[in-house]
């Protein structure tokens, strides 16, 4: 099953697909960790149906839901409905939002810095945003709160990468593409830039952080800005200072 990203289930049948409101449905559950009671899915999904309607509406998504999952995953039990509760069968679903939150466990759990990258990684390959294209009423901050478990990951996995310029912006060029206003990840690309000596490229992120900025109506912070002037100003420096020693050695050649 795909939450993150344009939602559905993963090489299903086209033929036996989900209506909207049960994939709507699935979708729901799956954020809430595959559980939600009946009282706050009605009040979600169903906010302006009258009494009357809501809980039949909600049991033709239920049995349509049921329907299509044994026809995609075989026999077995995908939903059940205990205490006024409706549940996800958690033996039954492989979820990429679920292994997603399972590496980020991982990674605070890990007992080594090996384990602890190899968890960040498999977190930050899984995102993409919640519901790509579904404009659900209640789903805006599910969608923030993966957002910045997702920037929290790619964050946390450059620092693991210090030292490793390279890999670092491997990551941090990914995260840019997917959180394009979030100055940490430009600040941290502007020093692993500078490691490798990318004056240019730190000029260039500079640019494309006060671009993306300005579509929403915001600037750089200062310590971005001061980051920046400072990056390109030791580097210039170094530069300088490398020209003028082949220089002194060309002219000590020389004569």
């Amino acid at each position: 099953m795909r939450v993150l990203g344009i939602p559905g289930i993963v090489d299903g049948d086209p033929q036996r697909s989900l209506h909207a409101k049960s994939l709507e449905l699935l979708v729901y559950l799956a954020v809430r960790d595959g559980s939600a009671s009946t009282e706050a899915i009605l009040d979600d999904l169903l906010p302006d149906a009258p009494a009357s309607k809501a809980v039949h509406r909600l049991h033709t998504y239920v049995s349509d839901l049921r329907g299509v999952l044994r026809d995609n995953g075989g026999p077995g039990t995908y939903l059940t409905h205990p205490h006024r509760r409706y549940e996800l069968n958690p033996e039954r679903f492989d979820i990429d939002l679920w292994r997603m939150r399972a590496a980020i466990r991982a990674a605070d759990a890990a007992g080594s810095k090996l384990e602890r990258v190899a968890a960040l990684r498999r977190a930050v390959d899984t995102y993409p945003p919640l519901g790509e294209g579904r404009e659900y009423e209640w789903l805006e901050p599910y969608r923030e709160t993966v957002r910045h478990d997702a920037l929290d990951a790619a964050v946390a996995l450059a620092e693991e990468l210090a030292g490793q310029p390279t890999e670092q912006l491997a990551v941090l060029d990914a995260a840019i593409s997917q959180h394009p206003y979030a100055e940490q990840l430009y600040q941290a690309a502007m020093r692993a830039r500078a490691q490798l000596g990318h004056l240019d490229a730190i000029r260039a992120l500079r640019r494309t952080l006060t671009r993306r900025l300005a579509e929403i109506d915001a600037e750089p912070a200062d310590d971005t800005l001061a980051l920046a002037d400072q990056l390109t100003a030791d580097l210039r420096r170094s530069g300088q200072d490398a020209r003028t020693r082949s220089s002194a050695r060309t002219d000590g050649a020389s004569a």
